[in-house]
């Protein structure tokens, strides 16, 4: 039976939907048990002066005396409920925040557009991959975020007056899918994005993400057309033909649109037609992750960050059969080889000495499939398996290590991860091979009778001459590792 304590709930009033996601805390790792989400479309209740309606109020009342039920067996600190533009924007908030508080039984937090941004990048980090720079967009009911960050590093946060709620009273409330409509909502789009497109422009990024509903929809209508799920500006134009051949929103019929996303599909694939043109994007792909993600990664983090990571290493140590007395072994001498070196050679910028520790505990995690490629069994487990505590770059350079702890070292790895320079990645693949090496397997450890130093940048392996003199496989291996490295050298003394 599950423990209550270990629920923990992410609730997003948002200006289209609002949705609830409630996960299980298994041993550091979020499960989800649930996902509610209700078109409540509050931005709808928004007249001229900003003033939210009472219809628009008692939908999202409604809707959170639904949640409440979910709600009574998760403690109440490990709840949190946020919203965003349109309360952000009604002058008579407060009207319905103290309802909606004693509905809940929880205080609802109004973020700023900035911190809904970050929120949502956070989320797209831990559940979305890739390297390099990524721009991610997330289309709301009365507000667009647009984030670009790199690694788990936000570099430009916006969110935009626009949204599919917003540009469906403004641009189609007649409910004419015309073609002047749909070029009134892009131009109407652009203006807003022209004051902060500059930002953008003045990076270049590998990957464009898409978090919102607007994006969902129409990669289901691309899929259900029988094309495939990436996006381009090419797919969105047919789409906006196909839209406007339908006449009228209560008409809208197209293949793989679902009848709950009818109503702000034309404004949303307006707003996005735009960003493709205006950031002269290339494709796009949905993505997974979104606030309620985010949201739900700063309440497990409420547990010290190091034992959400050690619960994951010791989870996976399990899972996978790692031999833990071994592991031990070879984590113990890679933290002496750290401390021998790291005044000279770095090792240690930005924690990532930690992370050759944990590689160390996790790199022979791929035996649990086959001997053969083991190293790369286990890049691929540890590329793929979820580690709560643990960023998505963090948990790359782990892989990346355990790809090389033995056989040829594949330099190419190192620039594939952004945690950290691939020189630096470098030397802790070294020190983590010379730390296997040592401890051996099946053999004593000769930790006591080998030393590091470091000589004008170069690494040097000292060895005893007793100890090179009775150990030929020992010896064999530490010339194959200064042979096959220009920053490594053999020393016996």
């Amino acid at each position: 039976m599950s423990n209550s304590n270990d629920l923990f709930a992410a609730i997003d009033l948002g200006s289209n939907s609002f949705h609830m996601l409630v996960v299980q805390n298994i041993n550091g790792r979020p499960r989800v048990v649930a996902k509610v989400k209700r078109k409540v479309r509050l931005a709808a209740g928004l007249d001229c002066n900003n003033l939210l309606d009472d219809a628009a109020m008692e939908r999202g009342w409604d809707c959170l005396a639904l949640f409440a039920e979910r709600l009574q067996n998760i403690p109440k600190q490990n709840i949190k409920v946020v919203s965003t533009a349109t309360l952000r924007l009604a002058t008579n908030a407060e009207k319905f925040t103290e309802k909606a508080n004693r509905i809940l039984g929880l205080p609802i937090v109004i973020i700023s557009g900035e911190q809904e941004a970050e929120l949502i990048y956070q989320g797209m980090v831990i559940t979305s991959s890739g390297t390099g720079k990524r721009l991610i967009i997330d289309i709301g009911g009365a507000s667009t975020e647009l984030i670009l960050g790199h690694g788990a590093t936000p570099l430009v946060l916006n969110s935009l007056n626009m949204g599919c709620v917003t540009w469906l009273e403004r641009y189609f409330c007649n409910g004419a899918l015309s073609k002047s409509n749909f070029e009134r909502a892009i131009e109407g789009a652009a203006t807003v994005l022209s004051a902060v497109r500059a930002q953008y422009l003045d990076h270049q990024w590998q990957l464009s993400l898409g978090a919102s509903g607007s994006v969902q929809a129409v990669q289901e209508v691309l899929q259900a057309q029988g094309l495939n799920e990436t996006i381009t500006l090419e797919k969105l134009e047919l789409l906006i033909t196909q839209t406007v051949a339908c006449n009228h929103i209560n008409h809208l019929d197209i293949e793989g649109l679902k009848e709950q996303r009818k109503p702000v599909f034309a404004s949303g694939l307006a707003i996005l037609t735009m960003l493709f043109k205006e950031l002269s994007l290339e494709s796009m792909v949905a993505s997974g992750g979104a606030l309620r993600e985010g949201l739900i990664a700063i309440l497990l983090q409420q547990a010290p960050d190091n034992q959400l990571k050690l619960t994951s290493i010791d989870h996976l140590q399990q899972q996978y059969q790692v031999d833990c007395e071994q592991a031990a072994a070879v984590t113990n001498v890679a933290k002496a080889l750290v401390k021998q070196v790291c005044q000279d050679w770095p090792v240690m910028d930005n924690g990532s000495d930690e992370l050759l520790y944990y590689s160390a505990q996790l790199h022979e995690i791929g035996l649990s499939i086959n001997y053969l490629k083991s190293n790369d069994h286990g890049a691929y487990l540890l590329s793929h398996c979820p580690m709560p505590g643990f960023s998505i770059e963090q948990q790359k350079l782990i892989s990346v290590l355990v790809a090389n702890y033995k056989n040829p070292i594949e330099h190419n790895h190192f620039a594939q991860q952004a945690w950290c320079e691939p020189q630096l990645a470098f030397n802790l693949t070294v020190l983590l091979r010379l730390a296997v090496i040592i401890a051996g397997r099946y053999q004593a450890q000769r930790s006591g009778d080998i030393s590091l130093s470091v000589v004008d940048n170069v690494l040097c392996i000292e060895v005893a001459k007793t100890v090179a003199m009775t150990n030929p496989l020992l010896m064999a291996e530490l010339t194959q590792e200064a042979a096959d490295h220009d920053q490594v050298a053999l020393i016996i003394k």
